[in-house]
């Protein structure tokens, strides 16, 4: 038994808390230790592994979308197929893991808008002569709790409250940023 504030450690004494290994997929870690894995860095802080994905940023050309192949690391950008381009408006969700800095939190169910909207551009014979309807898939939040707080696990067993708005539906509505007709 160790007195308050130590932990067992593989070896066997009673040590501090930032001197505890840390195990990930049954293996033992020393503590301050780094490794790579398929698709992260980790390492070892105060007997938590941190492990960090490092994907590169991603800018999809027009047509192209952002996908998370099952069992790739990183998203990609692939080409819309027919379906993809007519699927309509709604509420999606998928698991993600959270970070911010060293603190985590995985397999966190969030919700998001996708899907296509309504756009079209009208030739008249009068003023404004040109008539633009763009619409945007838009998100609506929950009106009974528009936010919930989670607490992402960061070493030395600090908790760090993060605040994700609650997404109750999507539809299509007008897109902000002004009057297309005057371009």
């Amino acid at each position: 038994m160790c007195r308050r504030g130590r932990f067992r450690s593989l070896a066997g004494p009673c040590v501090t808390a930032d001197r505890c290994e840390c195990w990930r997929h049954g293996r033992p870690y020393p503590p301050g230790s780094e490794w790579q894995e398929a698709c992260a860095s980790c390492r070892c802080l105060g007997g938590r592994t941190v492990c960090t994905q490092h994907c590169p940023p991603l800018a999809c050309a027009q047509g192209e979308v952002i996908v998370q192949e099952p069992g790739s690391c990183c998203p990609s950008c692939h080409r819309e197929t027919l379906a993809e381009q007519s699927a309509p408006c709604q509420r999606l969700t998928e698991l993600r893991n959270l970070t911010k800095g060293p603190c985590y939190l995985d397999q966190v169910a969030v919700s998001y808008c996708s899907g296509h909207c309504p756009s079209s551009t009208n030739v008249m014979p009068e003023e404004p002569y040109l008539l633009s309807q763009c619409d945007c898939c838009s998100y609506r939040l929950d009106s009974e709790s528009p936010v919930r707080v989670l607490h992402l696990r960061c070493p030395g067993g600090r908790m760090e409250p993060v605040v994700l708005p609650v997404i109750h539906s999507c539809q299509c509505s007008a897109c902000q940023g002004g009057d297309f007709s005057k371009r």
